[in-house]
């Protein structure tokens, strides 16, 4: 080997170097950049679902931040307040997108809060795991509000948003817990989307979203949802989430699903699960 390439090694290895070192640095922010997709601007009102009127809500978090919600109240039979879903979305859109599901659960008799994060649609502030965590504890304050009891709050969290929702769950009284399509962590995301990067870089995403971390604090029922030909979010990654649950726990996976479309698959056996799961946990 000429010593003419010997400083050209040396470039390039130092090159490298600095590659990897910023990476190192940056890896956590450019997970987070990649992770969060939110649309932004005025969703609109909210469009009124089985004949009930949706509410524009303008909730207030504990730092502050002004946050937009929809809320639909259900009817109750017999003077019984019906359990109340709080809905936090995944990484992707806007309260807006999230109104079909809101009407399958409405039509089995579930009142609903879509919650939107801090930095989604016409909310304030920029997304961040220990924003969203403040966003979720306002919408259950919302509800204990209408409902007066946090055993009829059942927390629902699909996608990202299940490392928010087993997050309240572990903190805060509420009836129960739903988690569909949830990822382990973030950590393990990373690994499984990008398998030829460094496995060191995601090491420093420890602890980020980590549902599967989470979900062992939660005291209360757990249903976990996840589509079997999920080609984001593995099946099996649902299937660690559960194994880490306490009883008492339940299972639920949907057939012919991929990551988006679990409840237009499911149809109405899912959002009948879903209801049953709501009804047998939530107690006064």
């Amino acid at each position: 080997m000429g010593l003419g390439v010997l400083p050209l090694l040396l470039r390039l290895a130092l090159g490298l170097a600095l590659l990897g070192g910023m990476l190192m640095v940056l890896s956590p922010m450019l997970a987070e950049a990649l992770l969060y997709q939110p649309s932004r601007g005025d969703p609109g009102r909210p469009p009124t679902l089985l004949g009930i009127r949706g509410e524009a809500l303008t909730l207030t978090t504990s730092d502050g931040i002004p946050i937009t919600a929809w809320w639909y109240d259900a009817e109750s039979e017999g003077g019984d307040t019906p359990p109340m879903i709080l809905f936090l979305h995944g990484n992707a859109g806007d309260i807006s997108h999230r109104t079909p599901i809101a009407e399958g659960l409405l039509r089995e008799g579930l009142s609903v809060l879509l919650l939107e994060y801090r930095g989604y649609g016409s909310s304030g502030g920029k997304p961040s795991e220990s924003g969203f965590r403040k966003d979720a504890r306002a919408g259950r304050e919302f509800l204990l509000g209408r409902g007066g009891d946090p055993g009829r709050i059942v927390v629902f969290g699909r996608s990202m948003g299940g490392a928010v929702a087993a997050g309240l769950a572990s903190r805060e009284p509420v009836g129960g817990l739903v988690l569909e399509s949830a990822f382990t962590s973030l950590e393990d995301m990373a690994g499984a989307l990008y398998p030829f990067l460094p496995s060191v870089l995601f090491r420093r995403l420890k602890g980020r979203f980590s549902t599967v971390d989470l979900v062992k604090e939660v005291r209360v029922p757990v249903l976990v949802i996840h589509g079997a030909e999920d080609e984001l979010v593995p099946l099996g990654m649902g299937k660690e989430i559960l194994e880490a649950a306490h009883e008492p726990k339940d299972w639920m996976a949907v057939a012919g699903a991929g990551h988006n479309d679990v409840f237009w698959v499911g149809g109405a056996s899912y959002f009948r699960r879903v209801a049953s799961f709501a009804r047998d946990c939530s107690r006064p």
